[in-house]
């Protein structure tokens, strides 16, 4: 049974015991009987419809809470706003609730009570998708930590007070997520929804591959495509035509510079060639966009409520890592976990900075990569700098003692400070239960990779320097120069910081940077079930 069909079920199923009375008495016996076909939205979050609507009800002595007042005007224009931060109309029964507005106007106290027993519960429905989600993450990913909004005051007694006083749509401007990222989305949200209502944008034939310089049919299709969707960038160099006069087949310059801003913008090879995975992205359809939309402001809603003004968030599938410090915002490219050796989504602190740092080696990295690595390649251990210690107590190893033929050595590799070292120079630790923090890395070059989903689960940095610099600022005798003096010396160095930092690893495939929306193509396929789950 559908939530509409389910709600509407229930409320006419008690109104034919109802006879015509005081709008009051009618909406005492609707509310205290009432179930909605979705008794329980989220028990576990504590808002559910069940126990609210006769709470709510009871708490004003049975009084109409919308209908005749202006709260209704406001909570119609609440729930669009709803509509425009990704929800669909059924998630709100809002079809439904204009048509019994409709019956309402009629008179009968039985309609009029039903109607305002609907808008409590799209109110109530309203005030948990914004606070919580309307997906629980937890159900979907066992690694979630994410804490929920606390509730602490008794919401049907909070929602009175509001209708009563200030009003509905007061309540939700206190409700709103009062972050940048949170409200740039929505503004792309609506363009993105305006392409689909006028069509979306046309099929580039994928034929061939299309290199600079070639003409081929499917060059004015391409150009329309772009046109259609375009970033600023992209519209700039549309806007600079320089293909000759009846040459609209040929792939000319201007064309190419769009396309390189494309491929950018989707995270693939800047190169204006024109591929599989080119073609791809721009023959995503306009409706797939809007989803990756829905799907992040859904995300946003899990974890950016209760954030500090000075946070850092890793977006794992944009393989990028920001840093919001006083009002601006730093970021740098980033090294994210495989599609293998996922990159785990959860919330810490960042607590110090060790610099200098020895990386001992996983055992899952051991059994798979090392060892192969080791019985090929006697010097191996000690041209990369690893020294051998045995796993029950860490107590050094000659490596010409251990049996590497051996799937199980019993030992530890622990590779020193160095320019070989895996970590680099400098680790940022947020110790947690997936042994996962961010550094710096000795593989300079992936950071110039379009898709970089290449680690085993840690977070690289491309400016570490940079990172650090800005996570010690203000913090009492430190400098570049201290931090050089130490880098210079050697030796493995942890600083504290004075107040832990919020480090947040979410997943994002759409986001908007520098005013324009980026998508990258899910790799760790986790759209699909959140869609799943978002559309129910």
């Amino acid at each position: 049974m559908t939530i509409r069909a389910g709600l509407l079920t229930a409320l006419l199923f008690l109104s034919t015991s109802l006879a015509a009375g005081p709008v009051e008495d009618e909406i005492e016996r609707l509310s205290t009987t009432f179930s909605g076909g979705d008794d329980v939205l989220f028990a576990d979050a504590k808002l559910d419809t069940a126990v609210l609507i006769p709470q709510f009800y009871a708490n004003r002595h049975y009084v109409l809470g919308w209908y005749g007042s202006a709260n209704v005007d406001q909570l119609f224009a609440e729930l669009n706003r709803g509509l425009e931060q990704g929800f669909r109309p059924t998630d709100f029964n809002l079809p439904l609730l204009y048509e019994l507005q409709d019956a309402a106007r009629l008179g009968d106290p039985k309609d009029i009570a039903i109607f305002d027993v609907a808008a409590t519960d799209a109110a109530i429905k309203l005030i948990h998708h914004t606070v919580f989600g309307k997906v629980n993450p937890s159900r979907l990913d066992g690694d979630w930590n994410f804490s929920k909004p606390v509730i602490r005051q008794e919401p049907s007694a909070v929602l009175n007070n509001f209708i009563d006083g200030e009003g509905f749509s007061a309540l939700m401007a206190r409700l709103d997520i009062d972050v940048a990222q949170y409200t740039q989305l929505i503004m792309a949200l609506g363009r993105y929804r305006d392409f689909v209502n006028s069509g979306g944008w046309p099929v580039v034939p994928d034929q061939t591959v299309l290199k600079p310089g070639m003409s081929d049919p499917a060059v004015p299709v391409l150009r329309e495509r772009l046109m259609r969707e375009g970033s600023a960038q992209e519209m700039a160099a549309l806007s600079a035509q320089n293909a000759p006069e009846g040459s609209e087949n040929t792939y000319d310059d201007s064309l190419v510079e769009a396309v390189m801003a494309f491929q950018l913008r989707h995270g693939l090879e800047a190169d204006g060639v024109l591929g599989p995975k080119s073609f791809a992205s721009l023959n995503r359809s306009a409706e797939d966009r809007v989803d990756q939309i829905r799907l992040s402001l859904e995300r946003a809603r899990w974890l950016m409520r209760d954030l500090d003004d000075e946070f850092v968030l890793v977006n794992i599938a944009g393989a990028r890592t920001y840093f919001a410090k006083a009002g601006t915002l730093w970021s740098t490219r980033s090294v994210t976990g495989s599609a293998y050796r996922k990159t785990p989504v959860f919330r810490d602190n960042i607590q110090y900075i060790e610099f200098n740092p020895t990386w001992t080696v996983p055992a899952s990295i051991f059994r798979r990569d090392k060892l192969s690595r080791i019985r090929k390649d006697p010097g191996y251990l000690t041209r990369n700098n690893y020294t051998v210690v045995r796993s029950s107590d860490r107590t050094p190893v000659n490596a010409a003692s251990v049996n590497w033929a051996s799937d199980n050595p019993g030992v530890t590799l622990v590779q020193q400070p160095g320019p070989t070292n895996a970590l680099g120079l400098v680790k940022f630790m947020f110790p947690n239960e997936h042994a996962v923090y961010l550094h710096d890395t000795n593989e300079r070059g992936l950071f110039d990779r379009s898709e970089r989903n290449l680690s085993s689960g840690c977070v690289r940095l491309e400016y570490p320097f940079e990172f650090a610099s800005l996570l010690m600022e203000g913090q009492a005798d430190w400098s570049t120069e201290r931090m050089n003096a130490i880098l210079d010396s050697g030796k493995t160095t942890r600083i504290d910081l004075d107040k832990p930092v919020p480090v947040l690893l979410t997943y994002w495939t759409a986001w908007v940077e520098e005013g324009s929306v980026h998508f990258r193509e899910d790799p760790y396929d986790r759209d699909t079930a959140i869609l799943e789950a978002l559309n129910r």
